[in-house]
């Protein structure tokens, strides 16, 4: 198994739009990828940002790998809500 890790950095006033677009969008997105096993998105805040991680499972790390191009694609939209701070696929080594 594979993951995709990315993190953004939500702009501000853009919280409760980038929430939205998880459960009206990113959900059935990530179910209708290949080889989707699953997913999580989590949110850390400081003083001044508000980072959102998300954990994509997939089960080849071909589909990881296509998955990391659509989420890397955040880069080549300016008006989006969040700007991308780095994706990258991960071997999945142990569960609990």
């Amino acid at each position: 198994m594979h993951a995709v890790i990315g993190r953004v950095r939500i702009k501000p006033g853009c919280e409760d739009e980038t929430l939205a677009m998880i459960q009206e969008h990113g959900i059935a997105m990530l179910q209708g990828m290949a080889g989707s096993e699953g997913g999580y998105w989590a949110r850390s805040h400081d003083e001044a940002d508000v980072i959102q991680h998300s954990l994509w499972l997939f089960d080849t790390e071909e589909h990881a790998r296509a998955a990391e191009s659509t989420f890397a694609s955040l880069r080549e939209m300016p008006e989006a809500p969040a700007t991308l701070i780095s994706v990258e696929v991960s071997q999945i080594v142990g569960q609990a």
